[in-house]
Order: C-alpha cells, then sequence, then structure tokens
C-alpha cells in the first residue's frame, strides 16, 4: 500500500477513525477510574446522604 492509497482510506473513513479513537480513549478513562476505585484502598461512607470518598491513611 502507497502512500497515496493511505491518505485515500484516511481521508475517506476519517470520521469513523475520530469516533473509534473517542471511543477508545473514553473506555480507557473508564477501566482507570473503575481500577482505581477497586485497587486502592479506599472507604466510601454516607454522610448526609451524600457519599464522602477518602483515602485510607491509618497505618494500624
Amino acid at each position: 500500500m502507497n502512500v497515496s492509497t493511505f491518505m485515500d482510506f484516511i481521508k475517506a473513513r476519517w470520521q469513523m477513525i475520530a469516533v473509534l479513537i473517542a471511543v477508545i480513549c473514553i473506555i480507557i478513562l473508564v477501566l482507570l477510574f473503575v481500577a482505581g476505585l477497586l485497587l486502592l484502598p479506599a472507604k466510601m461512607t454516607f454522610s448526609g446522604g451524600a457519599i464522602t470518598y477518602y483515602a485510607n491513611n491509618s497505618t494500624g
């Protein structure tokens, strides 16, 4: 595949490629957020109907 053919391919499908890149970025951000919630030591408590999230820094 030469450069001209490749550029024509990109020009014809740039919208689909842009959407795919955006979706991949969103999926990566969601996975990082979920991994942070599951893997980091933390506590979630209810305080006045609101969920308070804080890191567990206890050494005991």
